[in-house]
């Protein structure tokens, strides 16, 4: 088991595909250059836990599962749920924001930037 799975966590598949793809030099590159900041995702799931991830796409391009959120330049707080449709594209993350679901401490520019490191990192065929 991966070292970002969470038990309870529907977005743990989404953490292994981003640390996946952040373990390729290309595409770590590419999500180092397009956000350049150090990320903190707090999810809580349908019990009421909350787990956070800190993504370091400032210098390491890494990605790890943290009980205490490290110094960072924005930290996103939203549902378990909504991540994985926002990680899906499902979900807009400027939508989720504006009703509430998503709230950012932060760098609003960075935030912004994490729509772009799931499309970039996503496995998945390019339609």
């Amino acid at each position: 088991m991966s070292g970002v799975v969470a038990d309870g966590f529907n977005s743990s598949p989404m953490w292994e595909m981003i640390e996946n793809g952040l373990q390729q030099p290309d595409l770590k590159e590419k999500a180092i250059k397009s956000v350049g900041a150090i990320l903190v995702i707090t999810l809580k799931n349908k019990d009421g836990k909350e787990q956070s991830w800190v993504m370091d796409l400032k210098d390491k391009g890494t990605v790890a599962k943290v009980d205490t959120p490290p110094k960072n330049d924005v930290q996103l707080i939203l549902k378990d749920a909504d991540f994985v449709k926002m990680a899906e594209n499902k979900a807009n993350g400027q939508k989720l924001f504006m009703s509430g679901k998503l709230k950012i401490k932060g760098n609003m520019m960075k935030a912004a930037s994490l729509e772009t490191v799931f499309k970039q990192l996503d496995p998945r065929a390019k339609l």
